[in-house]
């Protein structure tokens, strides 16, 4: 195997990338379907493409889209053909599905967690069965040598998706990761074909550096290395560029490939131009033989540095990254967390222990109880974490699954494949040929919903309860973006937080729900009629209630009776079990 990676490595240009050339070598003889993954720009779509010609495979390459439908990738029926041949293969345009299936070749999917959970689901009897029924026709059977190669971005990526336990059951994983420094040296002199050495080393670091650097959220892959070199290497003249060359071209080539954290107050800019001037001198340094690190302005040696007041309990806990350790600190001492966490380089050190923590509740519960403890700068810091931390959450459970649909008649548009040939005849009857215009299609549509989600904020649900009813609204609000849908919340009395016809991103809805005063009573019946007065605003074909409560009724009459009046409600119990709700209440509503 050892040979064959290296003629891999040789024939298609690849660096490095042994261990994951050797397990897709593995998985292609044994017939498995492959999914890379891994941030942008490490290299998973040239391992793909020098894998399928190696093996000496046809190819057929998608790009993963919201708009990529499932017509697309099975393919459609050509219109005009139909009329005159009726629904055969002759009639039959076959997508990249079906091509790959019919040629024994490499399906190649780029960013397959960008596609529609629908067009997704296409892939599931071809990669488990080796078959596909297209509608008409009948079945399409794959020949030997048919194989998934997909890649996917890391799902906090922006507009990535989850990918259903199904789908990713039927693939081997195979992870990539940002490659070794010498190898990325190896990159950059191969893409930009220069031949300074001391360029090529000095953007790979710096592009190195934006990995590692606190403000970062999310650094450069080695593409901001190859921009880098391309853009300095195009000045005039031949010395080594100077330090504002360096910031310049610097600021041109990553400005677009990093994600600053929410905690940082500083500008792209002003991070970026950071970043250079410290690898220029450590570079200096080690020409001059000086020794030592540099000091950067505003760099501490500690935790706190030259605090004493500081206990060692908490200073261990934010060192250590004990974010449940901390909660259990400053829920015994709220008003502790003001003081603690005053000094600048403490706050960052809290918060990056939060945004390091894996345990979402605790990390989040514990920004949601320190909040109103700090300044109005670190509070705004605190809560663009907790914001993210609530739609990283968002982003990983929220499945949109099944929705409901209804054919309706629609004009001719490619992809489309089912005609209605009684209004398609009268629409040419007495023409001489008949044009695409004159041909309906029957089209499934997804049926309009409305949806009223209803949140308790009363005192029973403060804290940690709290926390969880706004990331499950955040899932449901996510769940309905494309519906109609409007957001009560409740104590002793219901306020609309979002109407039915206004639109709001699910960012600003958990903004709005974070910044609602809870406490008080619950009065339950009347959140249920605020709610259906909010449905009854709308016409849409399913309407249905969510509601989101600990189940304690402590104002306002029975709410059994007005549950009984949705057409359907659906009761989420927080928490569930026996840490504390009326599940017998929660199960009255539900059935009702």
């Amino acid at each position: 195997m050892l040979d064959e990676i290296a003629e891999i490595q040789r024939k298609y240009g690849i660096i490095g990338r042994e261990e994951e050339l050797r397990k897709a070598i593995m998985a292609i003889r044994a017939g498995k379907h492959i999914l890379f993954e891994g941030p942008v720009g490490v290299g998973k779509t040239v391992l793909a493409t020098a894998l399928a010609m190696y093996f000496g495979r046809k190819i057929y390459r998608v790009d993963g889209d919201e708009r990529y439908t499932e017509h697309k990738l099975v393919g459609w029926f050509d219109p005009s053909s139909v009329m005159t041949k009726g629904y055969c293969w002759e009639s039959f345009i076959p997508g990249p599905l079906t091509q790959a299936m019919l040629d024994g070749a490499f399906l190649f999917i780029n960013e397959l967690n960008r596609m529609p959970e629908g067009t997704q689901n296409v892939l599931l009897p071809a990669m488990d069965e080796g078959i596909i029924v297209v509608p008409k026709i009948g079945v399409v059977k794959a020949k030997p040598g048919f194989l998934v190669i997909a890649t996917q971005n890391p799902e906090e990526y922006v507009a990535t998706s989850r990918l259903s336990e199904a789908l990713r059951d039927r693939f081997v994983w195979i992870p990539l990761e940002y490659q070794s420094e010498r190898e990325e040296i190896e990159i950059v002199r191969k893409e930009t074909g220069c031949t300074d050495e001391r360029i090529i080393t000095t953007a790979v670091k710096i592009v190195r550096k934006t990995r590692e650097d606190p403000e970062i959220r999310r650094g450069s892959s080695v593409r901001g290395a190859i921009d880098i070199t391309a853009l300095v290497t195009a000045r005039t003249g031949r010395d080594f560029p100077d330090q504002e060359t360096w910031v310049e071209a610097s600021t041109m080539a990553l400005a677009t490939k990093i994600e600053l954290r929410e905690r940082s107050g500083k500008s792209v800019e002003e991070v970026i131009r950071q970043i250079v001037l410290s690898v220029l001198n450590e570079q200096r340094r080690l020409r001059t033989g000086r020794s030592g690190s540099p000091k950067l302005p505003g760099r501490e040696t500690g935790l706190g540095a030259g605090r004493s007041d500081l206990p060692a309990t908490f200073v261990s806990l934010v060192e250590s990254k004990d974010v449940q350790g901390l909660l259990k600190l400053f829920r015994r001492e709220p008003k502790l967390a003001g003081k603690l966490l005053a000094d600048e380089s403490v706050f960052n050190g809290f918060i990056q222990a939060v945004e390091s923590s894996k345990a979402f509740l605790p990390g989040a519960c514990l920004l949601f109880l320190v909040q109103s403890e700090l300044d109005e700068t670190k509070r705004r810091m605190a809560r663009k974490v907790l914001v993210r931390m609530i739609l990283g959450l968002v982003s990983k459970v929220s499945w949109r699954g099944l929705q409901p649909t209804e054919y309706v008649n629609v004009p001719f548009r490619p992809g489309l494949e089912e005609i209605d040939l009684e209004e398609t005849l009268e629409n040419v009857l007495g023409k001489g040929a008949p044009s695409l215009e004159d041909i309906v299609c029957r089209e499934r549509v997804r049926k309009r919903r409305a949806a009223v989600l209803l949140l308790d904020v009363s005192n029973s649900m403060q804290g940690e309860r709290m926390v969880v009813a706004t990331a499950a609204v955040g899932v449901l609000a996510r769940k309905f973006e494309d519906d109609d849908y409007a957001v009560v919340v409740f104590r002793d009395r219901a306020r609309v937080l979002k109407s039915m016809r206004e639109h709001v991103d699910c960012e600003e809805l958990v903004e709005r729900l974070l910044d609602v005063e809870f406490g008080g009573s619950t009065d339950i019946k009347k959140a249920l009629e605020t709610g259906l007065r909010e449905l009854d605003s709308v016409q849409a074909k399913v309407e249905f209630g969510v509601i989101v409560t600990d189940g304690w009724v402590t104002r306002g009459g029975d709410p059994v009776e007005v549950a009984g009046m949705y057409p359907r409600l659906h009761v989420v119990e927080v928490p569930m079990g026996p840490a504390g709700g009326d599940s017998e209440m929660c199960a009255k509503m539900a059935e009702a």
